[in-house]
C-alpha cells in the first residue's frame, strides 16, 4: 500500500479520490493504478506553491490562411544559425528483418543536400502521430486549424522564452511538430494543470502530486507508469488547460539522431528499429514517436534533416581489417551479411567475428560469443591486442554507449592487462592516449 511519509498533520485529502477512480478504471489495463489510489492515505499538508506565472497571452484570429511550408521555415528557425534543416526525399525503404521474434528493422534511403562521410550522423525532425494529436485537440476542445497569436506577457525576460515556440500558428501544427506530448509531466506542468481544474478536489490532488510531500506518490502513480498528457487529462476530466500554457510547459519535440549506414550516389541510407516503449505492467505500451512515424511513410515523402559531422571517425584502411559485429540471432537478424561476405571475398575485410546474444550456434572452432566484448575476451583476444599494441591498429566502435561501448572499453583494458603485463591503470591510460590521438574512435548513442 502507498501511505504518507508522515503520520502527523490534518487529513486534507480524504475522499478526493473517488471521482478520479472512476476515470482511471475506464482506462485500459489501469486496474492496479485504481487500487493504488484507493489504498492511498495522505495526512501531510503539501507545501503551497506560488501561482504559476504564464509568459504568453493568446489571441484567436480565425482560420489560418497561410499554407505551409511557411510554417516549416518558422519551425526550423531555432536551428538555423548553426545546423539548418534541409528537405530530404525518401527514395527507398526495405525491411532488413521479417520474423516477428526479432525487432522489426528497416533501411531507408534518402536524398541529401550535404556531403556525408564515414561516422557521420544526422538529426531528423520527427512528428507526433495524427491520431494522438487529434485526440488531444478533441480533449482540449480546440479547432485544429484556427489561427492563434501569442504575445509575451509584459515584464517576462527574453531568456525565459522557449526558443521552439511558434508565436503564430495553429493548434494542429504546434502540437504535431513543436512539443513532446509524450514526455513525463514535470512538476511545473502539474501545478499549471492543477490551476486549470474546475473541480477543487482534482486540483488539490494535482497540487499534492506536484509538491515535495507528494514526490513518492508522483513517482509511483504517474512516472512509473509513464503517463502522458492525454492520459493525465483523461484521469482529471475537469482539467481544461489553455493552449498557451501547454506550449509553455511542454518540452520541445527534439530531433532524433541516426548514424549513416551507407553512402550512395543518390544520398545516404540509415537503419532504424520499430520501437515499442514498455511501461508499467498495468499501462499499455507506447509506440516510439519517430520510428512509428517513419514506418508509416512511403517513398516520395519529405523529411527534414541536418548533418552531424564526425571527422574523427574516418578510417584509413590498412592491409588488415578485423570486423566484430553483434546481433541477436544468426538466422533472423544478421544485418548486411551478404555485403560483409562480399568484402571478405574481395579482401577489403580480413577477419569477421560474429556475436549473437540470443543464439547458442557455435562459430567454427567450437567457440561462441554472446556480445562483441566476449570476442575480445575469447580466443581472438591475443591477436587483437597485438594488432593494437605492436601494429599500431586503430579501433572504431559503433553502437550503444551504455552496453556495447562500455563493454568493449572494459574488455580491452582486461586484454591489455592479460596479454601485455600492464597494470589496469597503465592499460586504461593506454586506451585514453589512443583516444587522444584518434586511434580509438567512437560513434555511439544512448
Amino acid at each position: 500500500a502507498v501511505v504518507s511519509t508522515q503520520s502527523t498533520g490534518e487529513p486534507w485529502i480524504a475522499g478526493l479520490w473517488e471521482p478520479l477512480l472512476r476515470q482511471i478504471s475506464s482506462l485500459p489495463r489501469e486496474e492496479s493504478l485504481s487500487a493504488k489510489l484507493a489504498a492511498l492515505s495522505i495526512t501531510t499538508v503539501p507545501t503551497v506553491a506560488a501561482p504559476i506565472k504564464q509568459i504568453y497571452n493568446l489571441e484567436w484570429e480565425g482560420e489560418w490562411e497561410h499554407s505551409f511550408p511557411h510554417g516549416v521555415d518558422k519551425l526550423l528557425r531555432p536551428f538555423s544559425d548553426s545546423s539548418p534543416f534541409y528537405p530530404s526525399t525518401i527514395l527507398t525503404m526495405s525491411a532488413l528483418t521479417s520474423d516477428d521474434r526479432v525487432k522489426q528493422t528497416y533501411e531507408l534511403g534518402i536524398s541529401v543536400d550535404a556531403s556525408y562521410g564515414p561516422g557521420d550522423s544526422f538529426g531528423l525532425l520527427c512528428e507526433n502521430s495524427d491520431t494522438e494529436v487529434t485526440a488531444l485537440l478533441s480533449r482540449l476542445s480546440l479547432a485544429p486549424h484556427e489561427h492563434y497569436r501569442l504575445t509575451v506577457v509584459e515584464g517576462v525576460k527574453p531568456r525565459l522564452l522557449p526558443k521552439h515556440i511558434l508565436l503564430e500558428c495553429t493548434p494542429w501544427y504546434a502540437l504535431k511538430y513543436t512539443v513532446d506530448i509524450h514526455s513525463l509531466p514535470k512538476k511545473a506542468l502539474l501545478k499549471y494543470l492543477a490551476e486549470c481544474c474546475e473541480e477543487q478536489k482534482e486540483g488539490d490532488v494535482l497540487q499534492y502530486l506536484a509538491s515535495k510531500e507528494g514526490s513518492s506518490d508522483l513517482n509511483e502513480l504517474i512516472y512509473s507508469r509513464g503517463l502522458s498528457l492525454l492520459e493525465l487529462l483523461t484521469i482529471f476530466p475537469s482539467c481544461h488547460p489553455g493552449l498557451g500554457g501547454l506550449l509553455q510547459f511542454l518540452p520541445r519535440l527534439n530531433p532524433r539522431y541516426y548514424s549513416v549506414s551507407r553512402i550512395t550516389q543518390q544520398g545516404l541510407k540509415f537503419v532504424f528499429n520499430l520501437i515499442t516503449n514498455t511501461r508499467h505492467p498495468a499501462t499499455p505500451p507506447l509506440p516510439g514517436v519517430c520510428s512509428s512515424w517513419l514506418n508509416s511513410l512511403l517513398p516520395g515523402a519529405t523529411l527534414y534533416t541536418y548533418r552531424r559531422k564526425n571527422d574523427s571517425f574516418i578510417p584509413h584502411l590498412p592491409d588488415h581489417v578485423t570486423l566484430i559485429t553483434g546481433n541477436r540471432y544468426r538466422a533472423l537478424d544478421s544485418l548486411y551479411e551478404r555485403e560483409f561476405r562480399e568484402h571478405l571475398s574481395s579482401g577489403k575485410l580480413s577477419v569477421w567475428h560474429r556475436a549473437f546474444s540470443r543464439d547458442e550456434v557455435r562459430e567454427e572452432g567450437g567457440e561462441s560469443w554472446r556480445y562483441v566484448q566476449d570476442v575480445i575476451r575469447g580466443s581472438p583476444g591475443p591477436e587483437l591486442v597485438k594488432e593494437i599494441t605492436e601494429n599500431v591498429a586503430s579501433v572504431f566502435v559503433c553502437g550503444d554507449a551504455k552496453g556495447l561501448a562500455a563493454g568493449v572499453w572494459e574488455a580491452l583494458i582486461e586484454g591489455l592487462e592479460l596479454h601485455t603485463g600492464r597494470s589496469r591503470e597503465e592499460s586504461e591510460w593506454y586506451l585514453k592516449e589512443m583516444r587522444t590521438v584518434k586511434r580509438y574512435c567512437e560513434n555511439i548513442w544512448s
